[in-house]
């Protein structure tokens, strides 16, 4: 008891879970008194280590492996990432857009956070902004740079803290002149929202060795760049549909909230993935100070700081996943565990079924593990506890089911779109809290986009009918319209969106 009781991940966890500005003691156990005030800031908390013969802990063992292991030599690159410079933006669309993940070379090189970025220049330059902290506790923990540096430096914690902060360009509004979102990547069509209105899209991140962002489809189905300053990053992918080992997505049939239940990026590499045979491992690649990386829309991904790292990341919408997007925020759950699990999130397939038909044709190391398949994916009602791989509430996918027989998973919308629920509505459903932006911001969000991007408006028009079911409701619109002998609506006032017709 007294082992476990002066464990620092009980005080970890303890400090997090009350929140607010962080300032690390040396320890967690000091950091939680001070923060509760149970102790003095110059109080000796430390005792003599005291023996205790005839007690071993292999599950103590491990964690205190995982909390002082050095990743100095854990570099590894599979090949199956492309490294390309000077890639046009025509061969980027045509080659890896929507496609494929691919390391960018010569993109950043011209960018000043390539030196000022360096840790102990952000230091000097912004010691005492604080920033937003990345950690699994729900509540909200900040801390000054300088303070956290400092914490890098002393801390041996197995999952360590890390700033992952999406308002530093409001905090530091310098640092925004110091990099330009690449060429390939300046389509964003979130971009026609208003800054309060749009979701979260550009991130700071900082962290050190042992760090980094354990398994994750990337929010709303968006792509992204991350550009790394400094250190070296090591990534694993799957693509679309093809759940890691020891993963397991949970999709509310209430409101399609995806939760994704995973072990830290570190416990991953080290527990899991040594006992995955060579077709089950994923894309992986070591990204080097100067590379941008760019990860498609839904798929797969985690990443793992082999050293102290600085980089910056973006998402974004073009026209490759803006159906995707738009597919996302429909509503109703099915769809949601399709684009995220493949065939497992299927109802009314047994896994015999997915077996005889793996997900995607990607190549051979894209095959399904389905050792653990039926661990991999769980609706979840109120309490969360029944696992309904094989059920979905109240939605019948006979037909879909017929359809399915001679298929593959694919990330095609035709395909993923099949699973839509389609007798829910936009309008008087649940709106997911996972979605990107509220019920209201999508609306307008497309309303915008009609008027801002006629040269769009084929794919705006499709994306509308997944999201809100636009023909429906236009559909309506030209019934009233012919019943009382008016006009059809314009071409400008083709979208019914919010409260009545939008207009320039």
């Amino acid at each position: 008891m007294y082992i476990l009781c002066n464990e620092e991940p009980l005080w970890m966890s303890k400090y997090l879970s009350v929140g607010g500005h962080l300032e690390y003691k040396g320890s967690w156990k000091k950091t939680t008194l001070s923060r509760l005030s149970l102790c003095s800031g110059n109080s000796e908390l430390e005792q003599k280590a005291r023996h205790f013969d005839g007690f071993n802990s292999l599950f103590l063992y491990r964690r205190w492996y995982r909390c002082f292991t050095t990743l100095s030599n854990y570099s590894f690159d599979n090949g199956h990432v492309e490294r390309k410079d000077d890639l046009s933006l025509d061969h980027f669309h045509s080659q890896y857009d929507g496609k494929g993940p691919v390391l960018l070379g010569k993109l950043a090189e011209t960018w000043p956070a390539r030196t000022k970025w360096a840790i102990q220049q952000l230091v000097h330059d912004y010691g005492e902004v604080t920033f937003r902290i990345s950690q699994r506790s729900p509540k909200k923990i900040i801390m000054k740079l300088k303070d956290y540096v400092s914490y890098m430096e002393l801390q041996h914690d197995e999952d360590p803290l890390y700033i992952f902060d999406d308002k530093f360009g409001e905090t530091t509004p310098a640092l925004l002149e110091d990099y330009r979102v690449p060429h390939l990547f300046q389509e964003d069509l979130f971009g026609v929202l208003d800054y309060e209105q749009r979701p979260a899209f550009r991130w700071l991140i900082i962290g050190p060795e042992r760090s980094g962002a354990s398994w994750h489809v990337d929010p709303g189905l968006t792509s992204a760049w991350n550009t790394l300053l400094c250190g070296r990053k090591r990534w694993a992918l799957y693509p679309p549909g093809r759940v890691p080992g020891g993963v397991t997505v949970h999709v509310s049939d209430e409101d399609g909230d995806v939760d994704i239940e995973t072990p830290t990026s570190l416990q991953w590499w080290l527990d899991i993935y040594p006992h995955l045979a060579e077709h089950e491992k994923p894309l992986e690649c070591t990204q080097l100070p100067g590379e941008t990386i760019f990860v498609p829309s839904g798929w797969w991904h985690c990443v793992l700081n082999l050293e102290t790292t600085v980089a910056v990341t973006q998402n974004f919408v073009n026209q490759s996943n803006f159906e995707h997007v738009c597919l996302d925020m429909a509503p109703g759950h099915c769809h949601k565990g399709v684009c995220r699990a493949g065939l497992l999130a299927v109802p009314g397939k047994s896994i015999r079924d997915i077996e005889n038909h793996p997900p995607g044709t990607m190549s051979a190391w894209n095959h399904n593990d389905m050792t653990r398949a039926e661990k991999r994916l769980k609706g979840s009602g109120s309490g969360r506890a029944s696992n309904s791989a094989n059920q979905c509430a109240s939605f019948e996918f006979s037909d879909v089911h017929e359809s399915l027989e001679n298929q593959v998973f694919s990330y095609d919308i035709g395909f993923l779109s099949q699973f839509l629920e389609k007798e829910k509505d936009h309008y008087t459903s649940v709106w997911s809290p996972t979605n990107p932006i509220g019920q209201r911001e999508a609306r307008e969000w497309l309303r915008r986009l009609w008027v801002l991007k006629p040269e769009l408006r084929g794919l705006i028009w499709k994306g509308a009918c997944l999201a809100i079911s636009v023909d429906k409701w236009y559909a309506c619109l030209e019934e009233i319209s012919a019943c009382h002998s008016l006009p059809p609506p314009s071409e400008d006032e083709k979208l019914p969106v919010g409260t009545g017709w939008f207009r320039l």
